[in-house]
């Protein structure tokens, strides 16, 4: 029986990339080309989808020049529950990311692992996070409150150093092979090393 996650049964994965973009954050103004950059598709894939969402309400747009911006549209009845729905699932690594960002030069790899990066979270799924840096768990606890806060669910992170990281999948550790041999959602750092991480 195939998994889906709770907003591929909701939403095309299109209208999902468009309204993590523009719900998560609804102060920015969205041009076609850098939202098709930010989900790595073409332009005009969105073209439609854009259309939809502004003529139901749920985004507005302006023009400047000849560029057509894109943005939530906070005066939508619906945009509290849409934007609370798109922060725990969608959006969940944008606002993981935000909250890492001020420690980001001390951290190597941060992203997220278990059922939720495979796709098969419940309603109550916990947010497993890795993080690989110097920083303690002592550090992260305040950051990540706020996220747990906005998110909606609790954030179990795990903590390595870059030494205590590559030490443990050298010696092929039980459980970070584990978690390395599943899909995980990158949070910080480049594909590249996490490709690395595991061994790709």
């Amino acid at each position: 029986m195939r998994n889906n996650s709770l907003l591929d049964v909701l939403l095309p994965k299109t209208r999902q990339g468009i309204l993590a973009a523009t719900l998560v954050r609804p102060e920015k103004a969205w041009y076609v080309s850098e939202l098709a950059r930010r989900m790595g598709v073409p332009s005009s894939s969105l073209q439609r989808e854009l259309e939809d969402l502004t003529g139901a309400g749920v985004l507005k747009s302006h023009r400047q020049g000849r560029m057509v911006y894109y943005q939530a549209n906070t005066g939508s009845p619906v945009f509290p529950e849409l934007r609370g729905l798109l922060l725990k699932t969608a959006g969940l690594v944008d606002v993981l990311a935000d909250a890492l960002k001020p420690m980001a030069a001390r951290l190597r790899l941060a992203f997220v692992y278990g059922s939720i990066a495979i796709g098969q979270e419940q309603s109550d799924s916990d947010i497993d996070l890795m993080v690989v840096g110097k920083i303690s768990p002592a550090e992260l606890a305040l950051p990540l409150r706020h996220s747990r806060e906005l998110l909606g669910r609790e954030i179990n992170p795990t903590v390595y150093t870059s030494a205590e990281f590559d030490k443990k999948r050298a010696a092929k550790d039980h459980f970070l092979t584990q978690v390395l041999a599943k899909p995980r959602l990158l949070v910080l750092g480049s594909g590249d090393d996490l490709g690395k991480a595991a061994g790709q």
